[in-house]
């Protein structure tokens, strides 16, 4: 069990999310070029520390670590639909929502507007963590 194997999950999940609504996303990494105009997603994955318990080598470690995912669109379109797309993205990602060996374990929120000349973003976090061997 592998921060890598939530990831993937994660990935799987965000994708399938973005296709039912028929939005592009984009994965970190992964070469992506945003619509001239409409809505799409983009992906951030930020694995933290690992904390140890127990005191042999083998005993158990919880990984944790945060996902975003930011709803955007080109500038001047206001917000209201950026908003209530990140509200679907919280839905989707309900405290609970199991992602390979790690869960959500509080609700996802929306951070502060990110407004720059390309682009308007809604981050949505979601903090996920999971005991490991």
């Amino acid at each position: 069990m592998s921060t890598t194997s939530a990831y993937d999950d994660f990935a799987l999940q965000a994708g399938a999310f973005a296709a039912t609504r028929g939005l592009p996303i984009a994965f970190p990494g992964v070469k992506f070029t945003a619509p001239e105009q409409g809505q799409w997603l983009e992906v951030s994955w930020v694995p933290g520390a690992t904390r140890n318990y127990g005191l042999a080598d083998t005993g158990p470690s919880l990984l944790q670590g945060l996902a975003q995912v930011s709803v955007c669109e080109r500038p001047g379109e206001g917000i209201v639909g950026l908003t209530e797309l990140a509200d679907e993205v919280i839905a989707a990602f309900a405290k609970g929502t199991v992602f390979g060996p790690v869960r959500v374990y509080r609700k996802p929120y929306q951070s502060g507007l990110i407004v720059d000349p390309a682009r308007v973003m809604v981050p949505v976090t979601v903090m996920w963590q999971g005991f490991a061997r």
